[in-house]
């Protein structure tokens, strides 16, 4: 009697545990339509998510009838599960990040919502001639964007996030490329949208978060609207100021799949695609034939990996100088291989991914990832290049006191030197025990700035030194976190 009670209650656990339902899926398409951005019984209404491999077209809403709202069920769907996803209109007309989240209830649900959450129609839509004017010229300098070669384009709520609205190169700058299109619009109302550029090296788009516009009453009032922006809106001090390399690296122990939501029965190859040059984006569902456009990593001890076959992956990527600080990247696992379990873009949810930033004088540094831990990251390793401050000359060999100190988490050390020659600076911990190199390369005579950052220390005492020709000095300086 005993084991065939034990029996039974391992069944009805199995069942509970086991448990799938359906799903209703509704979108209101009523706005989208008023506003002239679809039309209905021509434009198709599709959901794609982590539920059907992110999908665009496996998963069509029907409708529409009197109240404009597209729905379809979707079965099988496990309860307790998290399902991220977006309603796709037209072709490739993708909402907005951030993805949708539902987690699927006992006994299954209804989920309902406005396209893009855009509920509000103000009415008295107006024709608005708006023109783009996109800065080229960090692009062009670095050599990413080619003119003649490649094609700028925007891309946005408007366009469906589409490759058909195509900048044309200014007669009276040529680091200036030019668009204008007519948008339907009223006053209040916000496009998104990106500038991404296309050649033989595939697509390079912004980075997140999406450019906004909100049209005001002038623009309504006027019919015209200008839009004025450089590449990913890059400065001088948005940019690093030489190659920057930094190396990749992501611990892959215990890494399951965000498709089907099971462990990874080998990893026989990792991948990092992102949206910052020499990082690339696959086209949507990071199809095998993409695999030009990721990097694949190693984990044989060689391109920056330490240890061979210790499930750590790494390679090192330089990014050029004129580079974004702000970079934005994703993993993939066995691209390519029937072991993928379901799919390439495998390491977390679309629209969910890591970011690194980095400082303008950086020349080196490593990001360590754990696979699908994903947002913002501190860099380690950090090493930073020299600012020339001036064109002065000292007198004698100088070391000032960092500023400012206490300090948390960066730094900035200044020396000077009346000599060009090699300059080594060190810190260290209170045991004396090294904990990086700030600087050691050849410098001319100046006074030089060079920045330190300890975001990967902990508080307390720090000594730095320098050492060049046959002037040593040595200052304290204290961490406070």
């Amino acid at each position: 009697m005993k084991r065939w009670f034990l029996l039974f209650a391992i069944l009805i656990a199995s069942s509970t545990f086991a448990q799938t339902v359906s799903v209703e899926f509704k979108v209101d398409m009523g706005v989208q339509t008023l506003k002239g951005l679809f039309t209905p019984g021509t434009d198709a209404v599709k959901i794609a998510g982590n539920f059907n491999g992110w999908n665009n077209g496996a998963t069509p809403l029907t409708g529409p009838d009197a109240d404009t709202v597209y729905s379809v069920t979707v079965p099988d769907l496990n309860v307790g599960d998290t399902l991220f996803f977006k309603f796709i209109k037209g072709a490739d007309g993708w909402e907005n990040d951030p993805n949708r989240e539902y987690i699927v209830p006992a006994g299954g649900g209804t989920y309902s919502a406005f396209f893009n959450n855009d509920s509000i129609f103000a009415g008295n839509i107006t024709d608005v001639s708006v023109s783009f004017s996109a800065n080229m010229e960090f692009e062009i300098v670095s050599g990413r964007f080619v003119p003649g070669q490649d094609t700028l384009s925007v891309r946005g709520s408007f366009n469906g996030w589409s490759n058909v609205d195509i900048f044309s190169q200014s007669v009276g700058d040529p680091n200036i490329y030019e668009f204008t299109t007519i948008i339907p619009t009223s006053e209040g109302e916000t496009i998104n949208f990106k500038y991404a550029y296309q050649g033989p090296r595939g697509t390079t788009w912004e980075g997140d978060p999406n450019k906004t516009y909100t049209f005001t009453a002038d623009d309504i009032s006027s019919g015209f609207a200008f839009i004025d922006r450089t590449f990913n809106d890059a400065t001088l001090a948005t940019l690093t100021n030489q190659s920057t390399t930094i190396k990749f690296t992501v611990n892959t122990a215990g890494a399951i799949s965000s498709i089907t939501g099971q462990p990874f029965t080998s990893v026989d190859n990792v991948v990092v695609a992102g949206a910052v040059s020499p990082l690339q984006w696959p086209v949507g569902g990071w199809p095998d034939s993409d695999s030009i456009r990721v990097i694949f990593l190693k984990d044989n001890g060689t391109d920056g990996d330490v240890t061979a076959g210790d499930g750590i992956w790494s390679r090192n990527v330089t990014f050029p100088q004129y580079t974004i600080l702000r970079i934005q990247y994703k993993y993939g696992m066995n691209w390519g291989l029937v072991s993928n379990t379901g799919g390439n873009d495998n390491e977390s949810s679309v629209g969910t991914d890591h970011f690194i930033t980095l400082t303008p004088n950086m020349l080196n540094g490593t990001v360590i990832n754990q696979w699908s831990v994903m947002g913002d990251h501190d860099l380690v390793d950090v090493v930073v290049g020299v600012e020339e401050l001036n064109s002065l000359t000292p007198a004698q060999y100088e070391l000032t006191q960092n500023y400012p100190n206490p300090f948390n988490p960066s730094t900035k050390i200044r020396f000077g030197i009346p000599e060009a020659g090699l300059v080594n600076i060190k810190v260290f911990d209170v045991l004396g025990q090294e904990v990086t190199t700030l600087v050691n390369e050849f410098r001319n005579a100046g006074y030089h700035e060079v920045d330190f950052s300890a975001s990967k220390l902990n508080s307390g005492i720090y000594f730095y030194t320098i050492t060049s020709g046959n002037f040593s000095a040595t200052k304290k300086m204290m961490l406070l976190k």
